[in-house]
């Protein structure tokens, strides 16, 4: 009888921090794919899934970033509720995974910063703001692996 409610009591703690976790705010906003052609790879999004160009945030002669999305119109596209794809130019001599592919929107920029850090993450690159106005990080988790945090807009 002890083990049942020692079980019990482990579960009901479990399912509280689950619950506790999906109350933070914290979502993928994005998921990055690096490409040699942008262009070229969004229009195969578009044309293999029924997907949409929302915006591009950079678009220079040497530089693309192009948000796609579920829907078969732009202005759909920009309504979907789904994770945005972001492709990316690949720089010339960059690997693939050279850049952070997990996209996490925080409420806190700093403090998720901070609990990276304190949990065995590393900073790469401190805070900046893009073009866009959002405040964003790169971090690394234990094993090496990117991440990007981007705090929610308010």
């Amino acid at each position: 009888m002890r083990f049942a409610k020692a079980a019990l009591v482990v579960c009901a703690m479990s399912s509280a921090t689950v619950a506790m976790a999906q109350q933070d705010g914290i979502h993928v906003r994005a998921i990055r794919v690096l490409a040699t052609d942008p262009e070229a790879l969004a229009t195969f999004y578009e044309k293999a899934f029924g997907m949409s160009e929302t915006r591009r945030p950079v678009n220079t002669a040497t530089t693309k970033e192009i948000a796609i999305n579920s829907g078969a119109t732009p202005e759909l596209a920009r309504k979907s509720k789904d994770t945005l794809i972001v492709i990316y130019t690949r720089p010339q001599n960059a690997p693939a995974g050279a850049m952070a592919s997990l996209i996490l929107e925080v409420p806190s920029l700093e403090k998720a910063i901070e609990s990276v850090k304190a949990n065995g993450g590393t900073l790469m690159r401190p805070p900046a703001t893009s073009g866009e106005g959002l405040h964003y990080a790169f971090l690394k988790d234990p094993d090496g692996n990117q991440i990007e945090l981007v705090e929610a807009t308010k």
